[in-house]
């Protein structure tokens, strides 16, 4: 997949120090950039919508809880 991807991704928002990470269902995960806003779904199923920006970086412009989840 390139730089630059779409994606849109579920998982389980983590904190990870200052990070943001999104673990996946198959056990893989993703580092994710986000405003200070996503912070809030931590620890919560959340659906990110972004691009890929690095090896294991999603810049995303879209955070929203996976309904059903609350």
């Amino acid at each position: 997949m390139p730089l630059g991807a779409a994606l849109s991704l579920e998982g389980l928002l983590l904190e990870d120090g200052r990070h943001l990470y999104l673990r996946m269902d198959d056990g893989g995960g993703w580092r994710i950039e986000a405003g200070g806003s996503a912070r809030k779904l931590v620890g919560q199923r959340v659906r990110i919508e972004g691009t890929r920006d690095g090896f294991d970086l999603v810049a995303a412009k879209r955070v929203v809880l996976v309904s059903g989840t609350e």
